[in-house]
């Protein structure tokens, strides 16, 4: 039996960029159980959310280099728009601590000691903010935080891709600034 490690996953697109990364460095190979953690409440509408998840799935059904088991939660929009809906201007980073402290939580109580964020390949979110968190995050749940390489970002074609972060405001300011 190989190690585990969890992906935290916003989109099939940097999940495929997050697995090639983790692959080409020998983090994972064929021994690894990877478990890909879809919780993103923060995704609208609720068919945004559906789209992410079913490329996604196809996406994982295609891959042959490793295993993967693939969490998806409930899906609870609520929770994310209690938490940012008296701070919007810190919004992002009130969203990103969300996402990836329950995925903390999860390789907590799952016993998985390492963890990683298709976020930081993202070309929509900020990545020093984001690895801040999980830095505060991984000495507190004390779990091994990956730190993906932003460059690893490469075109995948095949399958939905968005063109915002994934929260209504973001979907806003996209159709405003078009």
């Amino acid at each position: 039996m190989g190690k585990d490690i969890l992906i935290h996953t916003c989109c099939a697109d940097c999940f495929l960029n997050a697995t090639a990364y983790l692959l080409e460095k020998n983090i994972i190979d064929i021994n690894t159980n990877v478990e890909s953690y879809f919780f993103n409440p923060n995704i609208h509408p609720r068919s945004e959310y559906q789209a992410r998840l079913g490329a996604l799935k196809k996406t994982i059904s295609t891959l042959e280099k490793i295993s993967i088991k693939l969490v998806v939660p409930d899906y609870k929009p609520a929770i994310y728009m209690d938490l940012v809906k008296e701070n919007l201007n810190s919004r992002c980073k009130i969203c990103w601590r969300l996402r990836l402290e329950e995925s903390f939580k999860y390789a907590a109580e799952n016993n998985i000691k390492d963890i990683t964020s298709t976020m930081l390949t993202s070309n929509y979110l900020n990545r020093e903010a984001i690895l801040k968190i999980a830095n505060e995050l991984k000495t507190e749940y004390k779990i091994n935080f990956i730190a993906l390489d932003n460059q690893c970002n490469c075109l995948h074609h095949g399958f939905y891709k968005q063109n915002y972060c994934g929260c209504c405001f973001s979907l806003t300011e996209r159709m405003i600034c078009k």
